[in-house]
């Protein structure tokens, strides 16, 4: 092999790889929140907005004041509310998935504390490209105090932080 033909063989891999990692998913997670608790209250809602270029899938919620954090499909069947655990949420490519109250959501069970407006609470998610590849990233949610309204409409605030990390 020559030196064109190296230089070309090294640029054509550069491209795919390029076009490889701008397929990956990049999720992005605006205007979380979490709902207050009452003494005794042993599980609450978080909330909050998915955003995604390319398919992806959240596939797990962790949180250091919960024992237990899961995905909640909620619908209604004339009055009777469902709620059912999903395995994965799917977010499609260019895509924007809202978990709000009243809807879907994330529930955080078996509470380590009360949560009151002013606390802070972290919350861990975790997603899952169409090609396997993972983003974790961590999520600072404010918590607004029970009765209190939700966010006016997705992306109107500033987002909060999230943080990308890789495990």
């Amino acid at each position: 092999m020559n030196l064109k033909s190296s230089r070309m063989l090294a640029l054509v891999a550069g491209t795919l790889i390029a076009c490889a990692r701008a397929a990956q998913a990049q999720v992005t997670v605006l205007d979380p929140w979490v709902r207050g608790t009452v003494e005794g209250q042993t599980s609450t809602g978080a909330y909050m907005t998915l955003r995604s270029n390319a398919d992806a899938r959240l596939v797990a919620v962790t949180s250091p004041v919960a024992a237990r954090c899961s995905v909640h499909e909620m619908t209604m069947s004339g009055n009777l509310m469902r709620m059912r655990t999903l395995e994965s949420l799917s977010i499609a490519a260019g895509g924007t998935v809202t978990l709000e109250e009243g809807h879907d959501h994330v529930m955080l069970e078996g509470l380590t504390r009360p949560l009151k407006q002013g606390d802070t609470v972290r919350l861990t998610l975790t997603f899952v490209d169409s090609s396997g590849k993972r983003q974790v990233l961590d999520v600072q949610g404010p918590v607004r105090p029970l009765g209190a309204p939700a966010p006016a409409a997705p992306g109107d605030a500033v987002p909060r932080r999230t943080t990308p990390m890789t495990r």
